[in-house]
């Protein structure tokens, strides 16, 4: 009689910045995952059972969303980024990747450089997905100074956020403040072309039918590592194609995954 598959491991809130869906054993990879603005960690729980059985999934959760309303966000990109990197720094022990998907693909970008800056190995990949490289100029108006109804027609055309919730109007009264400030976060960042390029490979992610980010927009990230750039690669949906992954959207992240298994290793603890 066949076993019954075992039940993909569960997050658990290890510190308020993160959630991990711990593996049995030793993961061969983790995989830190960074949300777009707006969203918490639960974009993620159904990535463990999507993803191989020694890749481990740690989820972050910033300040601001979900059960992290209540905290102030940070001042900027940079203090948020360098707060990520000392809650991260523990996970780092092994060989890593970072998914970061919008705004959430230069929060793991900038996170990534603070880890390696405190010490950390850099991860195995970047895999930076629906969102322009960071240096290049924004192709739309910023949504957060427009009045309450103005902001969320544009929320609503992005894709970001289940018309069932938009449709609540006790949540987004609640909601819309935290949105709002998020919003402005990192409508306001400003890349800075001079930084040093990112030490680690870095693999562009885009929907097919993202009418947001150009397939130029994501291949320039490219130019942002001291890697080879990698082909921007194409899966089908929009800007949040993350809100719906089809099969061949986790097809790619794992493709991509696989990748790091060829490269040398990182791990201190491996050679020891």
């Amino acid at each position: 009689m066949t076993a019954p598959a075992a039940a993909p491991p569960a997050f658990t809130a290890e510190s308020p910045w993160v959630r991990r869906a711990a593996r049995p054993g030793r993961p061969r990879l983790r995989l830190l995952c960074f949300p777009y603005a707006g969203m918490g960690a639960s974009l993620y729980r159904s990535w463990p059972d999507l993803l191989p059985e020694d890749v481990e999934v740690v989820a972050v959760q910033p300040p601001g969303r979900e059960d992290r309303a209540r905290d102030a966000l940070p001042s900027g990109v940079g203090p948020l980024a360098r707060a990520c990197a000392l809650a991260l720094r523990p996970y780092t022990t092994v060989p890593y990747a970072v998914y970061g998907h919008c705004a959430g693909a230069v929060l793991g970008a900038e996170t990534a450089r603070e880890l390696v800056r405190r010490g950390a190995e850099p991860p195995r990949l970047l895999i930076a997905a629906g969102h322009r490289a960071p240096h290049l100029p924004a192709r739309t108006e910023p949504l957060h100074a427009l009045s309450d109804e103005d902001f969320l027609a544009g929320v609503r055309a992005l894709g970001g956020l289940p018309d069932r919730l938009l449709a609540n109007a006790s949540f987004m009264e609640f909601l819309l403040p935290l949105l709002r400030a998020d919003f402005a976060l990192w409508e306001t960042h400003r890349g800075d072309p001079d930084a040093p390029p990112l030490p680690f490979p870095i693999l562009p992610l885009r929907g097919d039918a993202d009418t947001v980010v150009t397939a130029a927009d994501a291949a320039a990230w490219g130019e942002r590592t001291t890697a080879p750039p990698r082909d921007v690669v194409h899966v089908p949906g929009g800007h949040y194609f993350v809100n719906d992954m089809t099969p061949e959207a986790v097809a790619a992240v794992v493709a991509a995954l696989e990748t790091t298994r060829t490269l040398p290793p990182t791990d201190p603890e491996a050679s020891s």
